[in-house]
């Protein structure tokens, strides 16, 4: 079992979605996706005298179920490119965005066709562990590094990927823990589950329910619904039947419909309790249902009044629409420092290089947090040891791809769901 501390804003001053445009979920989708010119990729050289050159690619959502989750990533991706460039320590990145969309489409994977057809090295994404599980095997047989900034799913963890297949964001056994021990503090005993059948949400229900259980909690309904479910009356009726102190509803943007079914029935949101995947789909310009007092789990960090200037800088510069929702900027951002540092360290930029160094970069050796004073520590001594900290945490890859330590963040809606940060959850799964 990890162990778990609670820290009160002491991760930074932010309120990740307190102002969610109702423009969010298409904003994703009105991204100028295309203005990072790619540049071709250096996998020949070990020459420390030679620049490198890293061509990227990204696989995030513009549209699709989880879309709201597409700006923020996109620009923490984008932001960390300019500050790589901005260092010049002898590596140059370039990147090609595309689209991901949801499982109810094939959009991804004609994405990671595209990609790697151009010869990317590294590809960052998706969002939705499912939708990665629709295009890793053509990825990772092809030598190419994926990196997820947002892959919550515990299937990733022992997934034949032959060690290219990575990502910032914690897995599920983490977040699961962390909002069951939630549930339990606020008092909760009685307590139903209403969650997605796909990979997401049958590792959160599973993760959830053995922490309910393990603090001695009853699971009265545990209610699966198919991901493509537009009409929730019956699922909301099974799962309210045992009367739960506490609804556990695991789910992308299907709250929509469910939050409306909840309060034909009276249900009190109170004692409602989501996860990162629902977080911020309602938003203050939702009217048909206030959700006051629903909690909701968020892996990573509550990031910083700073970085989040400088991301809506870059959107602004860029012409894309105001960010509202920040959530997995931080891991977008590590993710592509990490792959650059990975190929600076390896004096290479093809997959393979980038995979061998990534670990190594991530954990032990000198702390640095940034990807100038990591490159410095490079550049002054080739063979430096050198561990990056990044802005979602301290990361520390495990040998499965998994960061074995990360923050789980806590947030509330308010009156005309509005959103609040209340706290965060360290949790260390290098123990098991």
């Amino acid at each position: 079992m990890g162990a778990f501390s609670r820290t009160k804003s002491a991760i930074g001053a932010r309120s990740v979605k307190s102002a969610i445009s109702a423009l969010a979920l298409v904003g994703a989708g009105a991204l100028i996706l295309s203005g990072c010119a790619s540049t071709p990729s250096d996998s020949s050289s070990g020459d420390a005298s030679k620049d490198l050159t890293l061509k990227l690619g990204t696989i995030l959502p513009q549209t699709g179920s989880l879309a709201v989750l597409g700006p923020p990533e996109f620009a923490g991706v984008d932001l960390a490119i300019q500050d790589i460039n901005a260092a010049k320590a002898g590596i140059t990145v370039g990147v090609t965005h595309t689209d991901s969309g949801d499982t109810k489409t094939n959009i991804a994977t004609q994405s990671a066709t595209k990609l790697l057809s151009e010869g990317v090295s590294a590809i960052i994404g998706a969002a939705s562990s499912s939708v990665s599980l629709t295009f890793i095997d053509q990825v990772t047989k092809a030598g190419v590094v994926q990196i997820s900034p947002a892959n919550t799913s515990p299937d990733f963890t022992s997934y034949k990927d032959n060690g290219f297949y990575w990502r910032t964001a914690p897995s599920d056994v983490l977040q699961g823990r962390v909002l069951g021990q939630k549930v339990l503090k606020d008092g909760a005993l009685n307590v139903s589950i209403l969650y997605q059948n796909d990979s997401y949400g049958q590792g959160l229900d599973d993760n959830v329910k053995k922490a309910l259980e393990d603090g001695g909690a009853t699971v009265g309904e545990n209610v699966a619904f198919d991901p493509a479910a537009t009409s929730f009356a019956s699922e909301v009726t099974s799962v309210l039947s045992s009367k739960p102190d506490a609804l556990v509803v695991i789910s992308f943007d299907q709250l929509k419909a469910i939050a409306p079914e909840l309060k034909k029935n009276g249900f009190d949101f109170k004692k409602f309790y989501g996860t990162d995947g629902n977080y911020g789909v309602i938003t203050d310009a939702y009217t048909d249902v206030d959700i006051a007092g629903a909690q909701f789990t968020n892996p990573g960090v509550n990031a910083s009044a700073d970085f989040q200037t400088k991301l809506q800088a870059l959107v602004k510069e860029q012409g894309n629409p105001a960010l509202s929702v920040f959530s997995y900027a931080p891991e977008s951002y590590d993710a592509t420092t990490l792959v650059a540092l990975a190929a600076l360290a390896g004096g290479a930029t093809d997959g393979a290089t980038i995979k061998a160094n990534l670990k190594a970069v991530s954990e032990g050796g000198t702390k640095c947090e940034s990807f100038a004073d990591c490159a410095k520590l490079l550049t002054d001594d080739p063979k430096a040891d050198i561990n990056y900290d990044g802005l979602s945490g301290p990361i520390t890859f495990d040998d499965n791809g998994d960061p074995s330590q990360a923050y789980i963040s806590i947030y509330k809606y308010l009156a005309g769901n509005k959103t609040e940060y209340e706290s965060a959850e360290f949790g260390d799964l290098s123990n098991g």
